[in-house]
């Protein structure tokens, strides 16, 4: 429920599971979709919190109401990614805040390297 007048649209991507296809594991695909989210880069703070080896790296957040899948390193599972600035981000962590009337989601993302598997163009354009 968080004020509409900071928020824009972009475009988000969700990848599915692989599939099993004659005994070997195939690609599931993804899925593009529209989110309306306040997209800002990490205050130095934020920053200053984040391992060294990680701060190189371009990092935004995202609030809103949609509720991203956060990349997991044990079980090898990538996160959704979202579209910005001509850019994929990938989502590193994904938190609620319900505890007010202004209860949101919190999203933290990380730039993908250009080559990185499963980015291309968005299949999505965003309404100007």
């Amino acid at each position: 429920m968080l004020f509409g007048f900071f928020k824009h649209q972009y475009v988000a991507r969700r990848l599915k599971p692989d599939t099993n296809c004659g005994g070997y594991s195939a690609p599931g695909g993804h899925e593009d979709f529209l989110v309306t989210l306040n997209v800002q880069p990490l205050s130095s703070d934020e920053l200053q919190a984040l391992p060294e080896g990680e701060r190189t790296v371009r990092r935004i957040k995202s609030i809103g109401e949609t509720k991203f899948q956060p990349a997991d390193e044990e079980t090898g599972t990538e996160g959704d990614r979202l579209y910005y600035d001509g850019r994929w981000y990938e989502c590193k962590s994904c938190q609620t805040w319900d505890h007010t009337i202004l209860a949101h989601t919190e999203a933290e993302f990380a730039e993908m390297a250009p080559g990185s598997e499963g980015i291309g163009p968005p299949e999505v354009e965003v309404p100007k």
